[in-house]
């Protein structure tokens, strides 16, 4: 059931990139629609293949299921999640300092409410998984 749901979804990224790449040509839009339809059809071709390799190999099927639920997979995930996400806070700090600095306060703002945004993530986050746990 859940491969076909999968197969149906890559399907429809697929249509959806083919109707956003005419629809820029259609309406003149710009490089942008065309680069994300391009990405749409790129990944959902992936996803195609990778789907059909899972289901007429059974040594990939098994390889891809014992990683999707081995638990040393999960914790090494959320562990790079975390890495990831303090690693971003980090940066975002610095590109704030650096690009006020330099004069550009919209991007300053931006990459600021960016952190702002992930910290209220994190706090609400926790208070849930605090919770639960």
């Amino acid at each position: 059931m859940r491969n076909r749901r999968s197969i149906i979804l890559s399907i429809i990224w697929l249509v959806l990139g083919i109707g956003v790449i005419t629809a820029t040509y259609v309406a003149k839009l710009d490089a942008f629609w065309s680069g994300l339809g391009s990405a749409f059809i790129c990944v959902s071709v992936l996803q195609l293949v990778r789907w059909g390799r899972y289901s007429r190999d059974a040594e990939y099927r098994e390889r891809v299921e014992t990683e999707a639920k081995d638990e040393r997979n999960r914790y090494i995930g959320a562990k790079a999640w975390a890495w990831a996400g303090y690693l971003y806070v980090i940066l975002a700090g610095i590109g704030c300092i650096v690009l006020r600095i330099f004069g550009y306060e919209i991007l300053s703002l931006a990459a600021s409410g960016s952190i702002c945004i992930i910290l209220a993530l994190y706090w609400i986050s926790y208070l849930v998984l605090r919770k639960k746990y």
